[in-house]
């Protein structure tokens, strides 16, 4: 309750969620509490799950700042070789050669995804109910 008493500075509706967080529920027509948690479909669970969340979210956009490196991948040697095969190929006008080194650089990957130089984190959250 502390970190939704930060978040929320309205004591009444504080006291409303403190309240529905300690109703129980009937199963069998007996009463049962519940230590964890919020009742199914409480219109309250949204609310929680994005107080507590943005702790979360400063968390790893903190770790995020930290890990990031680099502004722009390098690219492979594969596709920078068959870039020089395109610019040969366009200087000599050869139509068909053209097309080959497009085809070929078409299906080589662009990005060098083990680059040492260059690494991000990418974060989404997601919470349902």
């Amino acid at each position: 309750m502390k970190i939704i008493e930060s978040k929320i500075k309205d004591r009444q509706f504080t006291k409303l969620i403190a309240k529905s967080l300690k109703v129980g529920y009937f199963e069998f027509r007996h009463y049962q509490y519940d230590l964890a948690g919020t009742p199914q479909g409480s219109i309250i669970s949204p609310i929680l799950a994005n107080i507590y969340l943005h702790q979360l979210d400063q968390y790893v956009d903190s770790l995020k700042r930290e890990f990031d490196q680099g502004t722009k991948p390098r690219r492979t040697l594969l596709f920078r070789r068959y870039e020089n095969q395109l610019c040969k190929a366009k200087q000599s006008g050869n139509p068909r050669s053209i097309r080959e080194a497009i085809l070929a650089m078409r299906s080589t990957p662009y990005i060098d995804f083990h680059d040492p130089n260059y690494r991000r984190l990418t974060y989404v959250r997601y919470a349902d109910d």
